[in-house]
Formats: C-alpha cells, structure tokens, sequence
C-alpha cells in the first residue's frame, strides 16, 4: 500500500546537532519512504492529512522484558532482592507459554500506543514474544536470556530462530544472543555466547551490573570491573547491546569507545531500584552510542519513552549540575537515531529519509500541555506524553490511526492478560 503524508510538520532527526524541522509531504511506496517534498501530487493508495501533527521517527526501545506485563505495580517499594526471590521468581516459575503471548501482547499494544515502533527483548520463552511481536506489527530485536543454570536449550532456541528469521523475506523480527549479567555468567558461559554470535553473525545483549551490590560481587570475583570482565570474554568482538551503564568507570570508557553498538540507558528503573545514575554525557563526549530503554513494566511501571525521555533528560542535569550540558534534542536522538544506532538498525531507521524504512508516528501538537509552542523539541521531551501520539506507521503499515488500533482487538488482550493475573497473583 502507498501511504501519503500532506501537510507535515516533519522533525527528521537527521541532522546532528541542530534539529531540522520543516513543512513536508512524506510519500511512503510499499515500506519505503520513497520521497519528502513539498506538496506531493501521487496517487496514493492512503492520504494522511498530518496538519497540527509533527511527524518523526518512531521511538526506539533499546531494552525491555515484555511478558513482565503483569508485574505493574506488583509488590513494589520493598528491596530488590526481596522483590526478586520473593515476588517476582515464585510466578515467573508457573508462567506458562501462552502467559508469556498474552503479557507480551499487551506490551506491544502499550508501545504502538506511546509512539514506540521497535523493541529489543529479552527474556525466557521468547518464541511466544515473537509470535506477539509478529502479531502486533512491531520491528523488534528477539533474545533468550542465557545464565549459567540455563544455557544449552536457550543457545538451541536461538541458532534455530535465527536460521528461521534470517531467511525469512521482509522479516521485521531480528535474532540477537543474550547472555543475562556479568554476575550471571562466568567466563564459560559468556564464551558460549560469544561463539553463537560469532557464528551467527549477529549480536549480544546482555545486563551491565545495575545495583551496588550486584558491581561488589563482579569486583569481588573476578577483580575487574563489569566491562572489563566482559571485554577479557571477548564480548565486543560483536555488536553488544550494555543495558543500564550505572556503574561504568572512567577507566572503561577506552574499552568502551571501541565497542560496536552501545549503551541501553533506562532511567526509570534505575531510579525505582535506588541504582545509580548513568553518565549519559561523559558517554556522549567520547563518542559512545546511547539509547533509552523502558526495561520491564515491572520497574519502569509504563512503556511510555516520552516518560523516559523526561527522567533521562532530568537525571543528567541533576548529576552534572549544569542545565545546559545535554539539549532536549539529544534526547530526542537517543530515542530515535541514536537508539538505532545501539541496535546496528540505523542504516533503515531511526530518521525520516529517503529510501529508510517507513517507521513514522504522527504527533497531535493541537494539546493544551503542548501550547505554546515555542521550541517544538523542548515541548516532545518535557511536555508530551505518550497519549499526544495519534497515529503510528511501521514497515509502510498503518497500526494506529486517529488513536484507534487497526489491527489489534485490545478488549481480548486485556481480557486474557486480567486472567493470568487472576491466576498467578
């Protein structure tokens, strides 16, 4: 289907410090942009009328857990390890495949909703995450979290899935290697992992030390930090995905600077979990990609990344004093090209260009809270929500419009997910 945008307010992400924000028609050809002018004459299969709309990438979810639906609000406020061993463990042991569907579902459903286009999990059971991922219509990078006590069927899972989605034509599902945490995985397990991916040709993703108890026990056992454990397993050899960066030292930031792919950043949880706070800019001024991730609603109790984008963007100024030293549309860019980046997707999304893929959301800027309007960046990042997004594009497919789900029966979604709960909480 051909898909024309009319009368766009289009903020491309494309340019690299200053945003470029212009009046356009975006004319989409199948799941290509395939031309951004001004006043489009083709005969489109779709016209969108985007006037009082800005138009930009989708979002970019570097980290989540998506079956962890059910856990929001579940036993919150007591210590992570209570939390863990005593809450979250007991129910994820009678979690059943088509629980993790189901909860999956209803994550994707709350993505699609906030503006979120593609994802990057990982988690147990992830067949059924894809098959909810492929469902829903997202882009989204497919992972079975390896630890020490759970390696040689999960390792199985993935070189099968791989083989079976990298064949697979116009697939927007990608299959990465997840080797859980450091503190996880010892030196045996990580080298299982990084051989898979070497093999695959594909990627890894896996935890950095989020809490200071769980940096203690890698210093403590290995008498290295968390990145230099992994870089001695020969982990960046690949692209690898390094969620949370809480407790990243000055003398990891070389190893770091070669590192293909990045840094997941998740602000919300890492404050709801009393962590620490990652160095976004001491990153960014060498060079290191970052991405924001909502990690599970267990912690981060919405997918919403316009909330993420506020914390983020809060956190850095409060750990570096100084308001001025990262910009709304940096921000922005960690949530759409940068975040892209982190996933090795930015030669197909991540901007509005030419001949990228069609993964676009459309903004209603006609809100009260987005008035006045006088720095466009500034309002998506400290004003908006994810409740602002009106109309959701992926692939060249149309997924939400005029905040309707196309596709999607979210009444039966709430229904199957409301039972699991009834069940197991």
């Amino acid at each position: 289907m051909n898909i024309l945008i009319k009368n766009a307010t289009v903020l491309d992400m494309v340019n690299e410090n200053v945003p470029n924000i212009e009046k356009k028609d975006i004319l989409i050809k199948e799941n290509i942009i395939y031309k951004i002018d001004n006043e489009i004459l083709d005969l489109a299969d779709k016209i969108i009328d985007a006037k009082n709309m800005i138009v930009m990438p989708g979002l970019v979810n570097t980290h989540t857990h998506l079956a962890m639906s059910i856990f929001r609000g579940y036993k919150n406020d007591i210590k992570l390890v209570d939390w863990l061993q005593n809450a979250i463990f007991p129910v994820e042991e009678r979690l059943k495949p088509d629980d993790i569907y189901w909860n999956s579902y209803l994550s994707c459903i709350e993505m699609i909703k906030s503006g979120t286009t593609t994802f990057n999990d990982m988690y147990f059971r992830m067949d059924k995450t894809l098959e909810a991922a492929e469902k829903s219509g997202l882009r989204g990078i497919i992972a079975w979290s390896v630890t020490d006590n759970s390696i040689k069927d999960k390792l199985e899972r993935t070189k099968e899935y791989f083989k079976k989605y990298s064949n697979k034509k116009d697939s927007k599902i990608k299959i990465y290697v997840s080797a859980h945490a450091p503190h996880t995985c010892n030196p045996e397990t990580l080298k299982k992992c990084v051989d898979l991916a070497k093999e695959l040709h594909t990627g890894i993703h896996i935890h950095l030390p989020e809490t200071l108890k769980e940096n203690e026990i890698i210093e403590k056992k290995y008498a290295q930090s968390g990145i230099e454990y992994l870089s001695d397993s020969d982990v960046f050899d690949v692209p690898v995905v390094l969620v949370h960066g809480t407790y990243i030292k000055d003398s990891d930031i070389p190893i770091l600077e070669k590192i293909k792919g990045g840094i997941s950043h998740t602000p919300r949880s890492n404050c709801k979990f009393s962590s620490n706070i990652c160095n976004i800019t001491k990153l960014h001024d060498a060079n290191i990609n970052v991405g924001l991730g909502t990690d599970g609603i267990e912690t981060s109790s919405t997918m919403d990344m316009f909330e993420e984008m506020k914390v983020a963007a809060y956190l850095q100024k409060i750990n570096t004093q100084e308001k001025v030293k990262i910009s709304a549309y940096e921000i922005l860019k960690m949530a759409t090209i940068e975040g892209a980046k982190v996933l090795g997707l930015d030669k197909e999304i991540g901007t509005i260009e030419e001949g990228k893929k069609a993964d676009i959301i459309c903004i209603n800027r006609n809100k009260t809270h987005l008035y006045p309007e006088n720095d466009i960046c500034s309002n998506l990042v400290y004003s908006a929500n994810g409740a602002d997004v009106d109309t959701v594009i992926v692939d060249g497919k149309i997924l939400m419009k005029n905040r309707k789900l196309v596709d999607v029966n979210e009444k039966e979604v709430k229904k199957k997910v409301a039972k699991i709960v009834k069940r197991l909480l």
